[in-house]
């Protein structure tokens, strides 16, 4: 009888155990929606900075070039990005315009 109870109760918490391992476990998103949500992310925070800054062209540049740089330091410590990807972002970034 005492064995059954040992067997019930290692069974209930392995069963409670397995459901809060599953509810818990991370969905990861494939690299290529990581990145894509990034550069997009990007975009909207320039185009926010433009438009703050529409009105003063020189501040606006100068906010803009605060910007590419901190991008240029973001995506060269992130591993999504390689070389290539990254001055080709920044370019692009570069010739968005409000």
């Amino acid at each position: 009888m005492e064995y059954l109870l040992a067997l019930t109760l290692s069974a209930l918490f392995t069963l409670v155990f397995i459901f809060f391992k599953r509810k818990n476990s991370s969905v990861s998103k494939p690299k290529a929606l990581k990145k894509e949500e990034l550069v997009e992310s990007y975009k909207a925070e320039l185009l926010a900075i433009l438009e703050e800054y529409k009105n003063d062209t020189n501040l606006q540049r100068v906010e803009k070039i605060k910007f590419l740089k901190r991008v240029n330091y973001e995506l060269s410590m992130n591993i999504f990005f390689d070389e290539k990807e990254a001055k080709d972002l920044l370019q692009e970034l570069s010739r968005l315009e409000k």
